[in-house]
This record gives structure tokens, sequence and C-alpha cells, in this order.
């Protein structure tokens, strides 16, 4: 997928103003306004609902924004302005009660105990959401369980938030104001009953047939799905699905895993290759050829150009190779000229997904291959350690501005490579991220 820089400026714009206008319909009108830092903490509260509504719209799976943004960075801002609108909503009370400590009679029992009773809950459920995403390894909390809980307090949170909006009323008393703060509401809980209950309904007409569950190097498992009485799906080399492994796409069980087969063996076969690292990856060598499987998908723009004159460098770590291996598989299946580089970091050799097969397709590719390896065996020649900005200098093409650049791995090389392109002048519009932490 190619950003533009136009399609990017106004889905950004449309953000921020879609973000203001809560505050601006709410100051419409012939309130009187008070002291001005009352009208900062007013003005918070709002803006911090807004967001917290807008927050909705990110966790839906829209390709007309991911097309924009990219899947991976609409991610990482999903997961900063929640920490905004936590600090907008919970500035709201407290500039008002250092304000005027009449204010604190909202949280008195004794005045109102219901409404007391809500404030504190909805303050409880805002750092609990926060606190259960940043850490929720740390915490031990499973993904599905998470995910689920992950709805409910964010639910939660904007019910109390508009009940506390119209019970206030202070600029909200006219009916039209109110109008439009339930019928936002009711939009952005609209987007989550799609995510959730109207897509796993349609999924459900749609079911997969495991054929194969075939182990690979480095603890990995591949899955091979073929459809079960419909057409199937297909997708672009290095998009992926969401799978749920039940004989209901009514489970809290769903993973993304991007498809690691070529995109010309879709739609009645896909595969996925899965690291056992935590959660249903755990559980991946127990699934049994018959089961049934629903997947959501295709999503993401990890995708290379189908121009073949314009080069493809890979720089993967671990199990962020499986996005490229579909792209070098489909490559392979279609005779495709471009050349190929694919620098690919492992702790040890033994944990080289693909490693037998990445030597063969080099005969029918223009591929080449820089396997580095941080625990090499002994007798090892290649490349040894992490990679780096002089690792990268060394084997870019020298052409290096006639390529597209992709990367998929652990954070800390990421943000290595993703740093050292920029500073030897890549442009970012050649550069595309798959973080493999969505969950």
């Amino acid at each position: 997928m190619k950003y533009s820089f136009a399609r990017a400026a106004f889905w950004a714009l449309s953000y921020i103003l879609a973000a203001l206008l809560p505050l601006a319909v709410a100051y419409v009108g012939p309130a009187e306004a008070r002291t001005f830092w009352i009208e900062v903490g007013v003005g918070l509260g709002f803006v911090g609902m807004s967001l917290m509504l807008l927050q909705f719209l990110f966790t839906g799976r829209y390709p007309q924004l991911a097309e924009s943004f990219g899947s991976d960075s609409m991610l990482q801002y999903h997961r900063q302005v929640g920490l905004v609108a936590m600090v907008f909503i919970l500035a709201h009370p407290a500039i008002l009660f250092l304000t005027d400590p009449v204010y604190l009679e909202y949280l008195d029992p004794r005045v109102d105990w219901m409404r007391a009773l809500a404030l504190a809950a909805v303050i409880g459920a805002l750092l609990l959401l926060v606190a259960t995403s940043l850490w929720r390894l740390t915490f031990r909390l499973a993904y599905e369980w998470w995910r689920a809980a992950h709805g409910v307090l964010a639910l939660f949170i904007v019910f109390i938030g508009l009940v506390h909006i119209l019970q206030v009323g202070y600029y909200v008393a006219e009916f039209w104001k109110q109008s439009f703060f339930v019928l936002g509401t009711a939009s952005a809980v609209g987007l989550l009953v799609n995510t959730r209950v109207v897509r796993p309904w349609r999924m459900k007409r749609r079911p997969y047939e495991v054929l194969e569950v075939r182990e690979e190097r480095g603890d990995a498992w591949t899955l091979v799905l073929a459809p079960e009485g419909h057409g199937g799906m297909r997708f672009r080399p290095g998009q992926f699905a969401w799978i749920t492994m039940n004989d209901t796409p009514f489970s809290l069980q769903q993973n993304p895993y991007s498809f690691s087969s070529s995109a010309d063996d879709a739609p009645t076969r896909l595969e996925f290759t899965i690291k056992v690292e935590g959660d249903f990856s755990r559980s991946v060598s127990d699934v049994e050829p018959g089961q049934t499987a629903f997947l959501e998908g295709p999503f993401g723009f990890f995708v290379p150009n189908r121009q073949p004159d314009l080069g493809c460098v890979m720089i993967v770590g671990g199990v962020g190779v499986t996005p490229c291996m579909s792209m070098i598989r489909t490559f392979g299946a279609r005779g495709d000229p471009r050349p190929l580089q694919l620098i690919y970091a492992n702790v040890t050799l033994d944990g080289c997904i693909f490693y037998e097969e990445l030597e063969e397709l080099q005969n029918d590719l223009h591929l080449d291959i820089v396997h580095v390896i941080e625990n090499p065996p002994e007798g090892w020649d290649g490349e040894r350690g992490l990679i780096d900005r002089e690792l990268l200098a060394r084997y870019l093409p020298e052409n290096r501005h006639g390529s597209e650049y992709f990367m998929c791995g652990p954070e800390p090389m990421m943000n290595i490579a993703e740093t050292s392109l920029r500073e030897m002048g890549i442009h970012w519009n050649r550069l595309l991220s798959e973080r493999f932490d969505m969950v």
C-alpha cells in the first residue's frame, strides 16, 4: 500500500474536527460562561468523551482508515489516544475540584449516592482499562478475556459519560443537543456491535475446515485451511486475517495471523504459520484436521507493489518472516523477476522458520538471503549478532531508492531498522512496518 499524504491529511483533519465537534455543540447557545478554569475543566471533559467515542472507530477494522494510515499506525495511535483521553477525562473533575470545592459534592454519597457511585466507578473503570491494556502480560490476563473486558469497560465508560452530560445539563439543556450526544454515543456503540455481533453472524455462514497441521522449524506450526461450502477468501501477499478455532464464530478466542501461503493458492487453500508463544498459539499443535475455523479478513496493507521493476527488501526477525514468506511464495508462483532481498534475524539457526524452502527458492527467484544469527552454531561463517545500521548499510542494494522496504519482527529490531533506513535517505513512503503486538 502506498500511503497518500493528501488522504492521510484529510482523515487527520476529519478526526480533529470530530473530536472538537461535541465541544462546539455544547458551547453553542445562551449558557452563561463561568470562570476560566471551570470552562477549561468542562472543555476537557467534552473532548475526552469524544476521544473515547472515536476509539471505537479505530478498533472496528475498517479498511478505509487502514488504507490511509496503515494497520500498524492505527493500532499505535489507538493506544496513544487512549492515554490522552484518560488524562483529559481525569483532568476534568480534578480541575473543577481544585477551582471550586463545591464540585466535590458530585462524589459525596450523602448528596446523591447513585451519582457518587457511578462517577467513582467510571474513574476506576478508566484506570483499569488503561492499566490492563498497557500491562496485560504483567497481569497474566489472557487475551480473550482482556478483549472482552476491554469492550465492556469502554461501553461502561461512555454510557456513564453520556448520563453525566445529560444530568448536569448546563450546556446541553436543549433537546437537539441532547439528541446529538445520544446519537453520537449510539453510533460508537453501533461500531462495536458491528465488530462483535454482525460480523461473526456473517462469518457463521462461511466456515473453514482444517486440512493439515504441519510442524515447522523454530517451534512453529502451519495451519492449512480450506473453505467449506463457499468460495473461500482471496488475499494479497503480506495481509492477515483473524482466526477463530471453534464451532461458532461467537467466541472470545479470535487472534490475528498473517497468511504464509502464496496468494495464488487462494481462495481454496490458505496457510497460516504460527509460533508457539502464548494464548491460542500454545495450543496450535493440538489442532486436528477436520476441525472448524472461521476467518475474518483479509486485513492489512503490508503489501508489495505489483510493479516488477520495483525491488523488495524484507527485514524480518523470527516469526515476522511469515507475511514476507507469503510475498516470496507468491513471487515464485508468478515468476516475478523483481530483485528480492531477505535480511532474516534469529536467535539460533534451528529457529529459522522456512530455512530449507528459502534456500531452494533462491534458485527460482532473484532472491538474496542474509541470515543474521545471534547465537550461531560452531563453524558459522555468516552474520552474527543483531541487525543494526552498519549491517544494513553493507547489504542494502546499490540502488536503495528503487526498492520497497518491509519490516516485521521484534519491536527493538524494527525501531533500529526504521531509524537507520530514514537516516540513509529512504523516503518514508517506501517504508512499511507490521508489528505483531495487536494482542
